[in-house]
């Protein structure tokens, strides 16, 4: 009977995963968000998690976009040159008055998160024992941001710095379109 019941967790948890984009409901009592499927999204509940009038971006923003996950903007919050390497922001806002998982990983994806410069892109750092600089994925690769309503979740990564004379970079990846031209500030 456990066997069974372990099997159908790990099956609805594999379900769950098939889709890294998407944007639905979970309840707040969850333990381990990383651990537990999303709960599919009630037409009440959608109807609730529609996107409200977008509210203004915090001060430290560098640039905005809407992100492929409803409700949710991106802000690019730091783009950071220091000791040769780029360190890279952004904050994931709910702007609805219910909780939003969005999917940053799926099948350890890290190589679509890049940016251009100088008609070169650059990949994600590495540490000594291999692992990208970077919030840690879960054992098959994902990793889900579970934003509260109206609430920010912020994901960072390390990349090789451009040279001295970029100033700006064109930053890429699956939750938004292209944020163009962000500004690098060296340290």
């Amino acid at each position: 009977m456990l066997r069974t019941l372990l099997t159908l967790a790990l099956l609805a948890a594999l379900a769950a995963c098939t889709n890294p984009f998407t944007s639905t409901s979970a309840t707040p009592a969850q333990s381990s968000p990383a651990a537990q499927p999303a709960a599919p999204v009630s037409a009440p509940a959608r109807a609730a998690t529609a996107a409200s009038a977008p509210a203004p971006a915090p001060n430290d923003t560098i640039a905005t976009q809407d992100t492929n996950v409803s409700g949710i903007a991106a802000d690019f919050t730091e783009c950071k040159r220091k000791d040769g390497v780029l360190s890279v922001k952004i904050r994931l806002r709910n702007r609805t008055a219910a909780q939003v998982t969005v999917g940053i990983f799926h099948d350890r994806n890290y190589d679509s998160y890049y940016f251009t410069a100088a008609n070169k892109k650059y990949f994600m750092l590495k540490d000594s024992e291999g692992s990208y600089l970077t919030p840690a994925t879960d054992g098959i690769g994902g990793l889900n941001a579970y934003v509260a309503a109206n609430g920010e979740y912020t994901w960072w990564a390390k990349f090789p710095a451009p040279p001295a004379e970029v100033k700006k970079i064109t930053f890429m990846s699956p939750l938004a379109p292209p944020f163009e031209d962000v500004p690098v500030t060296d340290q």
